[in-house]
C-alpha cells in the first residue's frame, strides 16, 4: 500500500510527464503564427524529409493565393450571379495552378517531434509580375482574331478565343484581386467578337446538286452541333459531296467535305466512307465519322489546313 508521500510523488510525476509529452508535440513557435506581412503571402508544410515539408508549404501557398484572391473578389462582386462566382472561382483556380510560382523563398526549417517543418513566403509584387506577364502573353494571342477580315469564326478558332478569354479573365480577376490599381489592357473587343459566334458560329452548309434529302438531313444535323447555318455573306462556307453506289452486297456512303473562310481559303479538309449492309447502318456510321471529325478539327491549334 502506498503511503500519501508516494501517492502524491505519483501524481506529481504523473502530470509533469504529460507536460513532457504534450510539449514535445507542439509545432515551432513560428509555425503556428503567420507573419503579419502586407508585402507577402505565406504557406506552411509538415513531411517526413525536408524537401517534402518543403513541397507541402509551397501547395498551402498555392492554396493562400487562392483564398486571398477569392476573398477579394467575393467582397467587390457581391451582386454576381452565383453561378457565375463558380465558374470565376473556378478559372482562377486553374490560372494559379498552371502558372510556376517564381522565387519562392523558404524562411524557416526544423526538425522537431521526427518530422520536418518548413514556412515559405512569396512576394505580393513578385506574384503580380507573373500574373502580368501571363496576362500580356495569353493576350498578344488575340491579335489574330481582330485581323479576320470574316464576320464568323471557324469552329476551331472560336473554341481557342473561348479559352483565351476564360483564362484572360480569371488573370484579371486575380490581378485585380491582389492590387486594385493595376491597369491592364482592355479585351471587350474580343468579348463582342466571341458573342458574335456564340452560342456556335455561323456558316454556309451547302451539298452537291442531287444530294439525297435523307442523308443531307442526317449530317445537317450533326453540324448543327458545331455551327449555325446560314446564308450570309462574308461567312464560312462548308462544301459537301454526297456519293451513294453499291458495293456488293453492301451499300457504300462517302462524303468529302471542305471548309472555306470569307476569302474563299481551305481550311479544313475530310474524306470519310461508309460501307454497311443497309442504307440506315451506313448513314449512322457516316454520321458518327463526320462527328469525331468536327470534333478533332475544333480541337486543333496549328496546321491551317489539317488532312484527315
Amino acid at each position: 500500500m502506498l503511503k500519501p508521500l508516494s501517492k502524491l510523488f505519483c501524481v506529481a510525476f504523473f502530470f509533469v510527464g504529460c507536460m513532457n509529452v504534450s510539449g514535445s508535440l507542439t509545432p515551432p513557435s513560428w509555425f503556428v503564427s503567420i507573419p503579419n506581412d502586407n508585402t507577402a503571402l505565406y504557406g506552411n508544410g509538415i513531411g517526413k524529409s525536408l524537401e517534402e515539408s518543403k513541397q507541402n508549404a509551397i501547395n498551402d501557398l498555392a492554396s493562400s493565393i487562392k483564398v486571398k484572391i477569392n476573398s477579394s473578389i467575393s467582397l467587390t462582386n457581391t451582386q454576381t450571379d452565383q453561378n457565375e462566382h463558380s465558374e470565376i472561382f473556378q478559372n482562377i483556380h486553374l490560372s494559379i495552378e498552371t502558372i510556376e510560382l517564381q522565387d519562392i523563398k523558404l524562411v524557416h526549417s526544423e526538425y522537431k517531434n521526427a518530422q520536418y517543418y518548413s514556412q515559405v513566403k512569396i512576394s505580393k509584387k513578385t506574384l503580380l509580375q507573373t500574373l502580368k506577364k501571363e496576362y500580356q502573353t495569353l493576350y498578344e494571342e488575340l491579335h489574330t482574331f481582330q485581323n479576320s477580315h470574316c464576320k464568323s469564326l471557324s469552329i476551331r478558332d472560336k473554341n481557342t478565343l473561348q479559352s483565351l478569354l476564360a483564362k484572360l479573365d480569371s488573370l484579371e480577376q486575380s490581378i485585380i484581386a491582389l492590387n486594385p490599381t493595376s491597369s491592364l489592357p482592355s479585351f471587350k473587343i474580343y468579348k463582342d467578337i466571341l458573342n458574335q459566334n456564340s452560342p456556335l458560329p455561323k456558316a454556309v452548309l451547302i451539298f452537291s446538286p442531287n444530294s439525297d434529302p435523307e442523308i443531307v438531313n442526317i449530317l445537317s444535323a450533326e453540324y448543327a452541333k458545331f455551327i449555325r447555318n446560314t446564308d450570309e455573306k462574308n461567312t464560312h462556307t462548308i462544301k459537301n459531296n454526297i456519293s451513294v453506289h453499291p458495293q456488293g452486297n453492301q451499300i457504300s456512303i462517302s462524303l468529302e467535305a471542305d471548309i472555306y473562310d470569307c476569302q474563299n481559303n481551305v481550311i479544313f479538309h475530310t474524306k470519310i466512307q461508309s460501307v454497311q449492309n443497309n442504307k440506315t447502318d451506313a448513314l449512322n456510321r457516316l454520321k458518327v465519322q463526320l462527328y469525331k471529325k468536327l470534333q478533332e478539327y475544333s480541337q486543333i491549334k496549328k496546321n491551317p489546313i489539317p488532312q484527315i
